[in-house]
């Protein structure tokens, strides 16, 4: 169901079917800027533009050359780099370019980078004067282990939404995390999307087939999706692995990054009972081959592989990271696995042994799973409470501005 936000204005749950809007009043232009690209970010930058090319809109992507290509979307590249300040101002110019060249109706921001140089605090000249939506993908204060550098990026944010129209969330978790810093911006909820054709439970023969092609031969198999990186909490889960891993079961870890630094907490079970598969064009396979997805993260924003889990028939078990309690446990319907405490990776693998233990209980999460994933994650309903979300953001913007005129 639709809430109020403090900020009142309406914001989506992520849990609600969302209503269904519409035909738009006329063709929006609209432009997405991301500076990263691969994982959960690229894959729903893709399912938004796709969307929108299909209801006629006018899309242009600004992201760097390696963001895949969607159909009908036309493309710009920068390169703006976290660990190189030197291509700040070139990024900066590259996105005011596109933005007087195309002249969106609105821009769409993705991500902290992206979030950051397109809110500057610039002289009003020049700002980037169309309405703002910022999507941050999990907060940049989430990053930061040192309490001071956290403080400072929550300063930013603050500072920055006076210069953004709408704040949108991938779960109301997000949106609450924001307030709690002091971030008033208004708020959409957006939940995520998922091809609930292409992602679909496997047949018996299926799942066969998959373990047998991608060579998995232990009684039982656990997934963990996600790039290698420190937020997605591989190096938590290896070294517990390397401790107490469940009899005749093999853990694959399914994501690009180097896995050199996980090899060294498993000496015993690396290659054996531990298994790093890298990236993937096409994670299904693995998906319909596994048992139990395990997302062991320190921060999260929903992942977009419980999502596709749970479209899978797959049961989840995941630590309290914002987001996953609402998606995979909570509300009116039965749920789709377990939600243990963040760094308890003994939970973690207690509640997976257990659903290991009882083919009952897999099978039947994995039902309701997948009823969830075809309640909340069908790409049109994603898709409304966007086009939602953008006209939000030019009526916020024509009010912001028309104060500023009024007062000046």
């Amino acid at each position: 169901m639709d809430r109020l936000t403090d900020a009142g204005v309406t914001a989506t749950s992520s849990l609600a079917p969302g209503r269904h809007t519409s035909a738009p009043s006329r063709r929006l232009r609209i432009l997405h800027v991301s500076e990263t690209y691969g994982g959960g970010v690229e894959t729903l930058v893709r399912q938004f533009t796709a969307q929108q090319i299909s209801r006629g809109h006018s899309v242009h992507l600004l992201a760097p050359p390696g963001m895949a290509s969607v159909q009908g979307v036309e493309r710009s590249t920068w390169e703006p780099r976290r660990s190189r300040p030197t291509s700040v101002v070139p990024a900066v110019r590259t996105l005011r370019r596109t933005v007087r060249l195309h002249q969106p109706d609105v821009v769409h921001l993705h991500s902290f980078v992206a979030g950051l140089l397109g809110r500057l605090p610039v002289p009003a000249p020049l700002r980037l004067d169309v309405p703002v939506l910022y999507q941050p993908h999990a907060w940049s204060f989430q990053v930061f282990g040192m309490r001071s550098a956290a403080t400072a990026m929550r300063a930013w944010e603050r500072r920055a939404s006076s210069r953004t129209d709408v704040l949108l969330t991938n779960c109301s978790d997000e949106v609450e995390e924001g307030r709690r810093s002091g971030i008033t911006t208004a708020a959409r909820v957006l939940g995520v999307a998922v091809d609930l054709e292409r992602f679909r439970p496997a047949s018996e023969a299926l799942r066969e087939r998959a373990r047998r092609d991608l060579g998995l031969t232990a009684r039982h198999v656990l997934l963990c999706m996600g790039r290698l990186a420190h937020q997605k909490g591989q190096d938590l889960l290896v070294a517990a692995w390397e401790q107490r891993r469940p009899p005749d079961t093999v853990l694959v870890l399914l994501g690009p990054g180097d896995p050199a630094p996980l090899r060294a907490l498993a000496p015993t079970q690396w290659g054996r009972s531990l298994v790093a598969a890298g990236g993937q064009d096409d994670v299904r396979p693995w998906l319909w081959a596994t048992d139990v997805l395990l997302l062991p993260s320190r921060y999260e924003t929903i992942g977009l592989c419980v999502a596709e889990a749970m479209a899978c028939g797959v049961p989840v078990v995941a630590t309290d990271v914002n987001g996953v309690r609402e998606t995979v446990v909570a509300g009116p319907a039965r749920p789709a696995g377990a939600v243990v405490p963040v760094r308890d990776m003994d939970a973690l693998l207690d509640e997976a042994k257990t659903r290991l233990e009882d083919p009952l209980l897999r099978r039947t999460e994995g039902m309701n799973g997948r009823a969830r994933a075809e309640e909340l994650f069908r790409p049109e309903r994603l898709a409304d409470r966007l086009e939602d979300a953008y006209r939000d953001a030019v009526r916020a913007h024509r009010e912001r501005t028309g104060e500023r005129e009024t007062t000046s």
